[in-house]
């Protein structure tokens, strides 16, 4: 009973290495999550922030987000990609030829996390597309206030890229402000 461990008869049908790789992708697909938890609760924060610097700052913690997200992924399909040429060679061990129970649990395995990882990334993108089309619509609404025109598309990427999306009405109220003291004097 306490004697060295008895070695399998069959040393590639062996999965420890392959499943310790699977827990490690397992993890960072929870990562994604995590980051795509904590984008929606930036971009719900978004919603109700009043200052141009909040507003700014929850704008570079979401694309700070984003970005980290977007390294977890490529990190991730490195490692699938790892895990498929390993595959290719376990099948050229003994008892674990193409067809094999260890080869298709090894493809079925790696199979189910590439699908999920295109879900998330999936989910990821809907995400940041609802982010970007509410985000456009705060713009344009805060266009509109100030100048009583609706933006065209061509305004609003502009005032985007620009950042001035973010101080603009405050500008626009300034300088009502401004005017409407210089009317008293």
């Amino acid at each position: 009973m306490g004697g060295p461990p008895t070695p399998s008869p069959n040393p590639g049908v062996n999965l420890d290495k392959f499943f310790d790789d699977v827990e490690t992708i397992k993890d960072d697909l929870k990562e994604i999550e995590d980051q795509q938890k904590k984008l929606r609760a930036a971009h719900e924060e978004s919603k109700t922030a009043h200052t141009a610097a909040s507003v700014k700052e929850l704008r570079a913690r979401m694309d700070r987000d984003v970005g980290l997200a977007l390294k977890k992924a490529k990190m991730i399909k490195v490692r699938l990609e790892a895990l498929d040429r390993s595959n290719a060679a376990n099948r050229n061990l003994p008892g674990c030829g193409p067809g094999s129970s260890a080869d298709r649990t090894r493809t079925s395995v790696v199979n189910g996390l590439r699908k999920k990882l295109k879900e998330k990334m999936d989910e990821f993108q809907e995400l940041r597309e609802k982010i970007n089309g509410e985000y456009r619509e705060t713009v344009e609404r805060r266009f509109f206030t100030v100048t009583g025109e609706n933006p065209d598309e061509r305004t609003v990427d502009l005032l985007i890229s620009t950042g001035e999306s973010e101080s603009f009405l405050q500008k626009a109220i300034q300088q009502q402000l401004i005017d409407h003291v210089g009317s008293y004097e």
